[in-house]
């Protein structure tokens, strides 16, 4: 009988831990940035739609009409949010990078402060870089 409870007791945790989300990759930001693009595309042709609406369009037509555009524009929010993701996730990793070269030059009592910066000057240009980023708009070809 124990046996059983406790075979009972496992099969129950890993049934658990079977329905756990699995951790979904990003993906790059070029990638990222290419779904943000055909998004807008999307809510360009919804928009169009509406605009083909008429006095003699119905109900429907007008109702279908707000439906596409209502998915469009979820889906560009979407997109937007896992670019920004992206990004993000980017720039933690530049600025992991960068705390550790910190920190290396940290330990190095013997270093003056200029030479200090000298030394870090170059390792925080990549770190610059994705703080850029984070707030660039995305070009997509028209």
């Amino acid at each position: 009988m124990r046996r059983v409870s406790i075979l009972a007791a496992g099969l129950a945790a890993l049934t658990l831990a079977a329905c756990q989300p699995v951790a979904q990759k990003l993906p790059s930001e070029k990638v990222a940035a290419g779904d943000v693009c055909a998004k807008f595309e999307a809510v360009a042709a919804a928009l169009e739609q509406v605009n083909t609406l008429k006095p003699t369009s119905t109900v429907g037509d007008a109702q279908a009409a707000n439906k596409a555009l209502g998915q469009a524009i979820k889906g560009l929010k979407g997109a937007e949010s896992t670019l920004d993701k992206v990004r993000l996730a980017d720039f933690q990793a530049k600025l992991k990078v960068f705390k550790k070269e910190l920190a290396k030059v940290s330990r190095n009592k013997g270093l003056t402060l200029e030479q200090a910066a000298k030394e870090l000057q170059g390792k925080a240009a990549p770190l610059a870089a994705a703080r850029q980023e984070l707030s660039a708009t995305v070009n997509c070809k028209s």
